[in-house]
């Protein structure tokens, strides 16, 4: 990854980095007074590097995973998501189905903000209709698409009421689209939640003290979490794009968590005395989407083509170097949990359309094509993901010999997340990560065509009737077999479609140094208050 070209912002930045470590590691490493517990010995600041500078910390503007592992800290849902994916009480102790279209949240007490005000019904229902409300255009208002009404029925209970059945709805009010916060905040900050000078307002177990957008974010302890006291009174989280920047930081003793552990660098990294690297799949999808709505990606022999050119195997083996799996469909088969068993998700599996590497293949198709000499466009990939680039730049060779020029440019998170959502490209690299133990997450959000259009989640502008009457049907089913089966076939028909080809699901890599370790890590290690499960050693 290394050899991937850097633009003049990131080497600038990475030469800053560099010439900054050893004041850093001055000020925040171990040996420093200010950096110990007097008392015990243990750490008073977690130092955290993340692979990218994040934009805005309301994950609701901006919601790359990046932004979640920040305001996860600080904001939390009314339930979580276990480690093995299942639902779990967080801001609601518990929660009902009244009936197909009525869920009943009661509230856990004695939880309050770290402003120190109260959490009440009314701050959640403020939460929740800032993405329900007509007309929200947050990244999270399409998962509220289908809500009726949302009203506070008790001082701790809040009644959200849908149009219509939904089984994958109890997975809305977790943390992939709901944070909450209170409404006196939404009221007084508005626009500026997110930005350096409104931050953010959250029950959960660290406040933020500091955001700049190009550097870091500090947190310190909220020492009122119903969760109890966090291990570290403070957090500083800085954003270090270049992968060499970060494993120099860690071999200096100069971060203590280090993210995106890149695949080339696992042994550089393992290699370093006292620190843990632990992986895990993670449940993630890298994909290639063609926008179905623009020439010549509207032509399905262009799409067929492009899937032949791509060499998955060899992206898995060499960028990956086999920490990840070719992905033969949109959810990875771990995401099956409940809905189906492992035995019927292989069945399933074994029917979906698949387009293998197969270079004679893909000139068969162009040539089928409206455009059989083929075409420029050009490919971004965001500078937090240097294997996408990688995987994209061999996609560019392969598509060479079909006359298809195809220009891959590294860009900003924030810049590539802002562009996906305008749906204006032609082909793209999405990149997601499971919030939710649902398999339907990724399928709803990429394939049904109410989620078409400028900042609507079905990137490839796929419209299907028939995919998306089967979408549908699945979530008003409340039969996990039918519904399983419902999924399945909207899978299959649409990958006849061709609107996205899928790469990989991904493995996630995250290094702990010589002073701390991780309890739990797994798929969902970063969906919840991740650094409460991060200790001393």
């Amino acid at each position: 990854m290394a050899e991937l070209p850097l633009s003049r912002r990131s080497l600038l930045r990475a030469a800053a980095l560099v010439a900054a470590l050893p004041a850093f590691a001055a000020a925040c490493g171990s040996d420093d007074p200010a950096g110990q517990d007097s008392g015990g010995g243990s750490l008073e600041l977690l130092r955290v590097a993340l692979p990218s500078s994040i934009g805005s910390l309301d994950a609701a503007k901006e919601a790359g995973i990046m932004n979640y592992v920040v305001a996860l800290l600080v904001q939390e849902a009314l339930v979580g998501v276990g480690q093995d994916g299942s639902l779990q009480p967080s801001l609601a102790e518990s929660w009902t189905r009244k009936d197909a279209t009525t869920y009943v949240y009661r509230l856990r007490s004695g939880v309050t903000f770290s402003d120190g005000a109260p959490l009440t019904a009314a701050d959640v229902v403020a939460s929740l209709n800032l993405h329900a409300r007509k007309g929200s255009t947050t990244a999270f208002a399409y998962a509220y698409a289908n809500v009726d009404r949302i009203e506070a029925t008790g001082d701790a209970e809040v009644t959200i009421t849908l149009k219509e059945p939904d089984a994958s709805f109890a997975w809305t009010p977790s943390p992939g689209t709901l944070l909450v916060t209170s409404e006196k905040f939404l009221e007084a900050t508005g626009e500026r939640i997110g930005t350096p000078e409104g931050k953010l307002l959250g029950t959960g177990p660290y406040k933020v003290v500091e955001f700049a957008p190009d550097s870091h974010v500090t947190l310190e302890r909220n020492d009122t979490w119903w969760g109890g006291k966090a291990p570290f009174r403070q957090i500083r989280i800085d954003f270090i794009p270049e992968e060499s920047t970060r494993l120099l930081a860690m071999r200096g003793d100069s971060v203590d968590v280090a993210l995106n552990v890149p695949a080339e660098q696992l042994d550089q990294w393992k290699s370093i005395p006292g620190v843990q690297l632990m992986t895990a799949g993670d449940r993630s999808l890298v994909t290639l989407a063609f926008n179905t709505a623009k020439k010549p990606w509207d032509d399905v022999h262009v799409r067929k083509a492009v899937a032949h050119a791509v060499d998955r195997d060899g992206i898995v083996k060499s960028v990956l170097r086999g920490h990840g799996k070719v992905a033969a469909t949109i959810p990875d088969p771990a995401q099956w949990g409940g809905v189906l068993d492992s035995a019927a998700v292989t069945d399933l599996y074994s029917t979906i359309p698949q387009y293998g590497f197969d270079l004679a293949e893909a000139k068969a198709e162009l040539a089928r094509s409206a455009t059989p000499q083929g075409f420029s466009d050009v490919l971004t990939y965001p500078s937090s993901g240097p294997q996408l680039g990688r995987a994209a730049l061999t996609l560019a060779e392969n598509l060479k010999g079909l006359g298809i020029t195809l220009e891959v440019k590294e860009v900003p998170l924030e810049q590539w997340i802002a562009d996906l959502g305008k749906h204006e490209s032609g082909i793209y690299l999405g990149w997601y990560f499971a919030t939710t133990g649902d398999p339907a997450e990724y399928a709803q959000q990429l394939l049904h065509g109410g989620a078409t259009g400028a900042n609507g989640t079905n990137i490839a502008e796929y419209d299907n009737a028939e995919v998306t009457g089967l979408l549908d049907r699945a979530k008003a089913s409340t039969d996990d077999a039918a519904r399983g089966e419902l999924l399945g076939q909207a899978l299959v028909k649409a990958a006849a479609d061709v609107p996205y080809q899928p790469l990989w699901w991904g493995e996630a890599a995250t290094a702990f140094g010589k002073a701390v370790t991780a309890d739990g890590f797994g798929p969902y290690f970063f969906v919840g208050p991740w650094a409460s499960k991060t200790a001393p050693r």
